[in-house]
């Protein structure tokens, strides 16, 4: 989680269930591959702009691959999203941390 931080809008649902839902769903999704950008299980998401790699937030077929809808919809979230960053990053193949 070198460069996102989980968040979740309100959902109504307790705070306490949420939270091990989200790292639930974040590991789940670093333990698959990706497949829209192609990389390996355990690696972060990336987008290319103008021919660079950058880190980005894991895409939805990543979601659906890992099925974090089951993860996360008893607790009334969408999908794994991240509060802004603080800059852009460049990819690299270093390694997805596990949630803490």
């Amino acid at each position: 989680m070198e460069y996102f931080a989980l968040t979740s809008k309100t959902t109504g649902h307790d705070p306490a269930d949420v939270e091990p839902a989200l790292r639930r769903a974040w590991d789940a999704c670093a333990a698959v591959p990706c497949p829209k950008c192609h990389v390996a299980a355990g690696q972060y998401c990336r987008n290319p702009i103008r021919g660079v790699w950058y880190v980005t937030r894991f895409h939805k077929p990543r979601q659906t691959a890992a099925d974090v809808p089951s993860v996360l919809g008893p607790v009334g979230v969408h999908g794994l999203s991240w509060a802004r960053g603080t800059g852009v990053f460049a990819w690299d193949d270093r390694l997805i941390p596990a949630a803490p």
